[in-house]
């Protein structure tokens, strides 16, 4: 694989013109914008985009489910006062291990250095019904269950799979999804619900798996109201 090194001559131009013996040093991240990144657990792959002046070298806190080419390991950056921009690709292993874990890869530049933290959670890219993640703790999820009324016979649900993915029902014969398996992005699936002629609610479970990592969305009817009959 070839370094993803590019050199960015409108920078040289005006780096250079602070004049001949006046050296810049400066690394800053391009991506993730805000130098921090929640990855999904069955997410394997995405990026960390940089640009640097110096030479530099790169280190991970998280070998054992983060990494990076070997190549990206270091640069040397024979360009004076010119920022080069690297692109590294980075590789993950999908989280089957029920809990958060975190990365630091860092760059270390003669004179400048920057940091670049991602965050994989234990969760499928659920997005109906809607799931809501704690900014501030990830590890703390609010799971809504999908909510049908008795009468329903239709419904759906979305998400987005990194991975190839296969989704049944775990209950009883009333609820079935459309689609079963796939192929990764971002899939809504159709549902079909058989009315619910009881008075109590009943409950069933969608199982979503998606590169070995399951996840479930909680699926609840309401009763038969007796206005309804």
């Amino acid at each position: 694989m070839k370094h993803s090194f590019f050199i960015l001559l409108a920078s040289v131009l005006l780096l250079g013109a602070c004049g001949k013996g006046n050296e810049n040093h400066y690394t800053d991240i391009i991506y993730p914008s805000t130098r921090y990144r929640m990855v999904m657990a069955d997410q394997t792959a995405d990026s960390l985009v940089f640009a640097s002046t110096d030479s530099w070298t790169l280190s991970n806190t998280a070998e054992a489910w983060c990494s990076y080419p070997k190549e990206f390991a270091s640069f040397t950056n024979k360009y004076t006062n010119t920022w080069v921009v690297t692109s590294v690709p980075l590789t993950f292993t999908p989280n089957t291990t029920g809990k958060l874990r975190s990365a630091l890869i860092k760059i270390d530049g003669g004179e400048s250095s920057n940091a670049a933290y991602y965050s994989q959670v234990t969760f499928l890219g659920i997005s109906r019904p809607l799931r809501a993640v704690n900014s501030n703790d990830l590890s703390v999820v609010s799971t809504q269950p999908l909510t049908l009324k008795a009468t329903a016979t239709r419904d759906s649900v979305s998400f987005n799979a990194y991975g190839d993915w296969t989704l049944k029902a775990l209950g009883g014969t009333w609820l079935a999804p459309m689609a079963t398996e796939g192929a990764p992005g971002r899939k809504l699936v159709e549902l079909t619900v058989e009315p619910n002629s009881l008075a109590a609610e009943r409950r069933d479970t969608l199982l979503l798996i998606s590169n070995g990592v399951q996840d479930s969305i909680f699926v609840i009817q309401e009763g038969l109201k007796q206005t309804e009959d």
